[in-house]
């Protein structure tokens, strides 16, 4: 996530393409590894809300870059708010609405 917000910020896109080109980073990496397992993706099956937590890092990112700390802290924190939600969403079993077939 930290990684795509960075390079769209380097491009000098605005702030919400930036965010969303994290979102993109992160939850198509982990389809672009299910794929080459041969596994259906589970960003795709399980209705966790891989994307959401994404989000709220590539803001995060955005908010303490911002705040003009170091590199190493703006890392940190972004990852550390999308880890974190991603293992609270484990925790509590928290899901994202479905499609109805």
């Amino acid at each position: 996530v930290a990684t795509g917000v960075q390079y769209a910020l380097v491009a000098q896109m605005p702030l919400l393409v930036a965010v969303l080109m994290g979102v993109v980073t992160g939850v198509f990496g982990g389809v672009m590894r299910d794929i080459a397992c041969n596994e259906m993706p589970t960003a795709f099956a399980d209705h966790r809300p891989y994307a959401v937590c994404a989000f709220f890092g590539g803001w995060v990112y955005v908010a303490v870059q911002a705040l003009n700390a170091p590199a190493w802290l703006v890392l940190l924190a972004s990852a550390g708010v999308t880890t974190g939600l991603r293992l609270l969403a484990l925790r509590f079993d928290w899901r994202v609405p479905g499609w109805r077939a």
